[in-house]
Protein backbone atom coordinates (compact mmCIF):
# COMPACT_ATOMS: atom_id res chain seq x y z
CA UNK A 1 0.00 0.00 0.00
CA UNK A 2 1.40 3.91 -0.87
CA UNK A 3 2.08 5.65 1.94
CA UNK A 4 -0.81 7.80 1.35
CA UNK A 5 -3.12 6.10 -0.71
CA UNK A 6 -6.07 9.12 -0.15
CA UNK A 7 -3.22 12.27 -0.56
CA UNK A 8 -4.71 12.57 -4.22
CA UNK A 9 -8.44 12.89 -2.81
CA UNK A 10 -7.10 14.81 0.36
CA UNK A 11 -5.68 17.95 -1.65
CA UNK A 12 -9.38 17.96 -3.87
CA UNK A 13 -11.32 18.34 -0.79
CA UNK A 14 -9.15 21.24 0.41
CA UNK A 15 -9.06 22.84 -2.58
CA UNK A 16 -13.37 22.10 -2.70
CA UNK A 17 -13.73 24.09 0.62
CA UNK A 18 -11.82 26.77 -0.70
CA UNK A 19 -13.44 27.42 -3.94
CA UNK A 20 -17.07 26.79 -1.80
CA UNK A 21 -16.10 29.90 0.12
CA UNK A 22 -15.06 31.60 -3.16
CA UNK A 23 -18.55 30.29 -4.93
CA UNK A 24 -20.59 32.27 -1.74
CA UNK A 25 -18.16 35.37 -1.23
CA UNK A 26 -17.11 36.96 -4.93
CA UNK A 27 -20.67 37.33 -5.92
CA UNK A 28 -21.81 38.57 -2.84
CA UNK A 29 -18.54 41.19 -2.83
CA UNK A 30 -19.64 42.02 -6.32
CA UNK A 31 -22.90 43.02 -5.52
CA UNK A 32 -21.82 45.17 -2.82
CA UNK A 33 -18.65 46.59 -5.12
CA UNK A 34 -21.36 47.25 -7.99
CA UNK A 35 -23.43 49.54 -5.21
CA UNK A 36 -20.56 51.33 -4.21
CA UNK A 37 -19.21 52.17 -8.25
CA UNK A 38 -22.95 53.22 -8.35
CA UNK A 39 -22.95 55.67 -5.59
CA UNK A 40 -19.43 57.00 -5.81
CA UNK A 41 -16.63 55.81 -8.66
CA UNK A 42 -15.20 52.96 -9.84
CA UNK A 43 -11.85 52.85 -7.76
CA UNK A 44 -14.33 52.60 -4.74
CA UNK A 45 -15.88 50.00 -5.80
CA UNK A 46 -13.28 47.64 -6.86
CA UNK A 47 -11.77 48.35 -3.19
CA UNK A 48 -15.33 47.45 -1.62
CA UNK A 49 -15.69 44.35 -3.88
CA UNK A 50 -11.81 43.66 -2.36
CA UNK A 51 -12.67 44.17 0.74
CA UNK A 52 -16.65 42.68 0.84
CA UNK A 53 -14.93 39.63 -0.51
CA UNK A 54 -12.14 39.35 2.16
CA UNK A 55 -14.45 39.97 5.17
CA UNK A 56 -17.27 37.49 4.17
CA UNK A 57 -15.18 34.50 2.89
CA UNK A 58 -12.85 34.73 6.54
CA UNK A 59 -16.35 35.37 7.95
CA UNK A 60 -17.68 32.17 6.72
CA UNK A 61 -14.60 29.60 7.42
CA UNK A 62 -14.81 30.57 10.69
CA UNK A 63 -18.06 30.53 11.55
CA UNK A 64 -18.34 26.81 9.39
CA UNK A 65 -17.02 24.90 12.40
CA UNK A 66 -19.15 26.11 14.91
CA UNK A 67 -22.28 26.11 13.08
CA UNK A 68 -21.84 22.62 11.81
CA UNK A 69 -21.29 21.79 15.40
CA UNK A 70 -24.17 23.01 16.24
CA UNK A 71 -25.98 21.78 13.53
CA UNK A 72 -25.07 18.00 14.60
CA UNK A 73 -26.13 18.26 18.04
CA UNK A 74 -24.87 15.84 20.28
CA UNK A 75 -23.74 15.72 24.18
CA UNK A 76 -19.94 15.10 24.83
CA UNK A 77 -19.21 11.27 25.27
CA UNK A 78 -18.46 10.00 28.63
CA UNK A 79 -15.47 8.06 28.94
CA UNK A 80 -17.47 5.58 31.61
CA UNK A 81 -20.82 4.95 30.18
CA UNK A 82 -18.99 5.28 26.45
CA UNK A 83 -16.17 3.03 27.11
CA UNK A 84 -16.49 1.46 23.96
CA UNK A 85 -16.60 3.99 21.61
CA UNK A 86 -13.59 5.69 23.44
CA UNK A 87 -11.46 1.81 23.33
CA UNK A 88 -12.28 1.92 19.66
CA UNK A 89 -11.53 5.32 18.62
CA UNK A 90 -8.00 4.86 20.24
CA UNK A 91 -7.15 2.75 18.85
CA UNK A 92 -8.29 2.85 15.24
CA UNK A 93 -7.11 6.58 14.76
CA UNK A 94 -3.79 5.20 15.29
CA UNK A 95 -3.82 3.18 12.63
CA UNK A 96 -5.69 5.65 10.25
CA UNK A 97 -3.35 8.32 11.30
CA UNK A 98 -5.33 11.48 12.96
CA UNK A 99 -5.49 12.55 15.95
CA UNK A 100 -8.10 11.98 18.69
CA UNK A 101 -11.21 13.98 17.42
CA UNK A 102 -13.71 15.49 20.20
CA UNK A 103 -15.90 12.70 20.46
CA UNK A 104 -20.34 13.31 21.44
CA UNK A 105 -23.13 11.47 21.33
CA UNK A 106 -26.66 12.08 20.36
CA UNK A 107 -30.09 11.23 22.18
CA UNK A 108 -31.31 9.62 18.60
CA UNK A 109 -32.53 5.89 18.19
CA UNK A 110 -31.49 5.87 14.29
CA UNK A 111 -28.56 4.19 13.19
CA UNK A 112 -26.13 7.68 11.89
CA UNK A 113 -22.74 8.83 12.86
CA UNK A 114 -21.36 11.89 11.62
CA UNK A 115 -17.69 14.16 11.41
CA UNK A 116 -17.47 17.91 10.94
CA UNK A 117 -14.19 20.88 11.07
CA UNK A 118 -12.02 23.00 9.14
CA UNK A 119 -8.95 20.80 10.57
CA UNK A 120 -7.72 17.47 11.53
CA UNK A 121 -6.69 17.84 14.53
CA UNK A 122 -10.20 19.92 15.72
CA UNK A 123 -12.63 17.40 14.06
CA UNK A 124 -15.75 16.08 15.80
CA UNK A 125 -17.24 12.98 15.20
CA UNK A 126 -20.99 12.37 16.53
CA UNK A 127 -22.22 9.42 17.29
CA UNK A 128 -26.34 8.44 17.81
CA UNK A 129 -27.29 6.45 20.79
CA UNK A 130 -28.66 3.59 18.26
CA UNK A 131 -25.53 3.53 17.03
CA UNK A 132 -23.79 2.84 19.86
CA UNK A 133 -27.08 0.12 21.14
CA UNK A 134 -27.58 -1.73 18.39
CA UNK A 135 -24.32 -2.52 16.36
CA UNK A 136 -21.78 -4.95 17.37
CA UNK A 137 -18.06 -4.12 18.59
CA UNK A 138 -17.32 -5.27 14.69
CA UNK A 139 -19.97 -2.97 12.72
CA UNK A 140 -19.44 -0.04 14.93
CA UNK A 141 -15.36 -0.25 14.41
CA UNK A 142 -16.28 -0.53 10.35
CA UNK A 143 -18.48 3.03 10.79
CA UNK A 144 -15.69 4.37 13.56
CA UNK A 145 -12.85 3.61 10.77
CA UNK A 146 -14.83 4.66 7.85
CA UNK A 147 -15.36 8.40 9.48
CA UNK A 148 -12.05 8.70 10.68
CA UNK A 149 -11.20 7.82 7.04
CA UNK A 150 -12.98 10.83 6.31
CA UNK A 151 -11.37 13.07 8.38
CA UNK A 152 -7.99 11.84 7.24
CA UNK A 153 -9.14 13.23 3.79
CA UNK A 154 -10.55 16.25 4.45
CA UNK A 155 -13.74 14.93 3.46
CA UNK A 156 -15.92 16.29 6.33
CA UNK A 157 -14.30 19.84 5.44
CA UNK A 158 -16.07 20.77 2.09
CA UNK A 159 -19.18 19.48 4.08
CA UNK A 160 -18.68 21.59 6.90
CA UNK A 161 -17.83 24.68 5.13
CA UNK A 162 -21.59 24.52 3.03
CA UNK A 163 -23.14 24.89 6.46
CA UNK A 164 -22.02 28.24 7.05
CA UNK A 165 -23.11 28.81 3.27
CA UNK A 166 -26.68 27.82 4.16
CA UNK A 167 -25.91 25.22 1.10
CA UNK A 168 -25.33 27.74 -1.52
CA UNK A 169 -22.77 25.88 -3.60
CA UNK A 170 -23.67 22.67 -2.46
CA UNK A 171 -24.09 21.16 -5.96
CA UNK A 172 -19.96 21.48 -5.79
CA UNK A 173 -20.14 18.60 -3.33
CA UNK A 174 -20.03 15.96 -4.96
CA UNK A 175 -17.01 13.70 -4.00
CA UNK A 176 -14.03 13.19 -6.20
CA UNK A 177 -14.69 9.88 -5.53
CA UNK A 178 -18.11 7.89 -4.68
CA UNK A 179 -18.54 7.28 -1.00
CA UNK A 180 -17.62 3.50 -1.80
CA UNK A 181 -14.42 4.89 -1.97
CA UNK A 182 -14.39 5.63 1.61
CA UNK A 183 -15.75 2.52 2.40
CA UNK A 184 -13.18 0.47 0.96
CA UNK A 185 -10.61 2.64 2.41
CA UNK A 186 -12.08 1.99 5.80
CA UNK A 187 -11.95 -1.89 5.66
CA UNK A 188 -8.40 -1.88 4.51
CA UNK A 189 -7.52 -0.08 8.34
CA UNK A 190 -9.83 -2.11 9.77
CA UNK A 191 -8.87 -6.09 7.79
CA UNK A 192 -12.39 -6.78 8.08
CA UNK A 193 -15.18 -6.22 5.02
CA UNK A 194 -17.72 -8.10 6.91
CA UNK A 195 -18.06 -5.56 9.58
CA UNK A 196 -18.88 -2.76 7.93
CA UNK A 197 -21.31 -4.96 5.28
CA UNK A 198 -23.18 -5.93 8.65
CA UNK A 199 -23.76 -2.46 9.90
CA UNK A 200 -24.61 -1.30 6.20
CA UNK A 201 -27.13 -3.87 6.13
CA UNK A 202 -28.70 -3.12 10.00
CA UNK A 203 -28.62 0.96 9.11
CA UNK A 204 -30.45 -0.06 5.88
CA UNK A 205 -33.23 -2.45 8.12
CA UNK A 206 -33.24 0.10 10.85
CA UNK A 207 -33.32 3.28 9.40
CA UNK A 208 -30.38 6.69 9.36
CA UNK A 209 -33.08 9.33 9.72
CA UNK A 210 -32.10 12.04 12.42
CA UNK A 211 -34.30 14.88 13.43
CA UNK A 212 -33.27 18.13 11.42
CA UNK A 213 -31.35 16.16 8.76
CA UNK A 214 -30.97 18.05 5.32
CA UNK A 215 -29.79 18.46 2.10
CA UNK A 216 -27.37 21.37 4.12
CA UNK A 217 -25.92 19.12 6.50
CA UNK A 218 -26.43 15.98 5.19
CA UNK A 219 -22.66 15.09 3.36
CA UNK A 220 -21.44 15.81 7.18
CA UNK A 221 -23.13 12.33 8.20
CA UNK A 222 -22.17 8.84 7.22
CA UNK A 223 -25.32 7.63 5.61
CA UNK A 224 -28.84 9.72 4.57
CA UNK A 225 -30.20 11.61 7.80
CA UNK A 226 -33.33 12.45 5.83
CA UNK A 227 -35.95 11.13 3.38
CA UNK A 228 -35.12 14.37 0.66
CA UNK A 229 -31.88 14.89 1.10
CA UNK A 230 -30.03 12.33 -1.48
CA UNK A 231 -26.87 12.91 -1.20
CA UNK A 232 -25.10 9.40 -0.19
CA UNK A 233 -25.50 6.23 -2.57
CA UNK A 234 -27.98 3.95 -1.64
CA UNK A 235 -26.61 1.81 1.61
CA UNK A 236 -27.08 -1.55 -0.74
CA UNK A 237 -25.21 -0.41 -3.34
CA UNK A 238 -21.90 0.64 -0.59
CA UNK A 239 -22.88 -2.83 0.43
CA UNK A 240 -22.29 -4.72 -3.09
CA UNK A 241 -19.57 -2.46 -4.02
CA UNK A 242 -17.45 -3.79 -0.70
CA UNK A 243 -18.66 -7.68 -1.20
CA UNK A 244 -16.46 -7.23 -4.55
CA UNK A 245 -13.39 -6.88 -2.41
Amino acid sequence: MPADPLRGRTISNRRRGGALVAVCCVPLGLAVGLIVWWATSWPFGVVSFVLASVVLGVAMWWAADPLARRALGGEPADPVRHARLFNLVEGLRVSVGVRQPELRVRAEGALNAAVCGRRRRSATLVVTQGLLDQMTRMELEGVLAQQLTRIRCYDMLPATVTVATLGIGATLLAPPEPVTAMDRAAVGFTRYPPGLVSALEKMADKGTYVRGGSRVTAHLWFAEPSAGAGQWAPLQDRVEALREL
